[in-house]
């Protein structure tokens, strides 16, 4: 027998993101020293908890969007940091940019 969840509230998502945002920075400060990053790994910590964001009430959901943006940030310090190390071997970067300047337009049209 399965037992159903309750699903998760802003705070439950909003716990996830400062998990998630220290294991950004710990990712990136492991590329600085060297260290191997599981990047596969990484998407399977993020997925679920932006899923469980989506599956929040529009209002509590529009609550986290300043963490949100911190987390879009940490990708993005997590992939200069990579690209500083690793140079232009990993490609990929013009999808990124194009991602991040919706999030930004889809942030200006929040306040009409």
């Amino acid at each position: 027998m399965t037992i159903p969840l309750p699903p998760p509230t802003a705070a439950d998502v909003s716990d996830a993101l400062d998990g998630l945002l220290a294991l950004l920075d710990a990712s990136a400060d492991n590329v600085r020293n060297g260290n191997m990053v599981e990047l596969a790994g990484l998407e399977r910590e993020v997925k679920p908890i932006l899923d469980a964001a989506l599956s929040l009430p529009p209002p509590d959901a529009r609550s986290l969007l300043d963490k949100l943006e911190a987390v879009m940030n940490g990708l993005e310090a997590l992939s200069t940091t990579l690209r500083e190390k690793y140079g232009d071997t990993l490609g990929g970067t013009d999808a990124h940019a194009t991602r991040i300047r919706a999030v930004a337009a889809y942030r200006r049209g929040e306040g009409s």
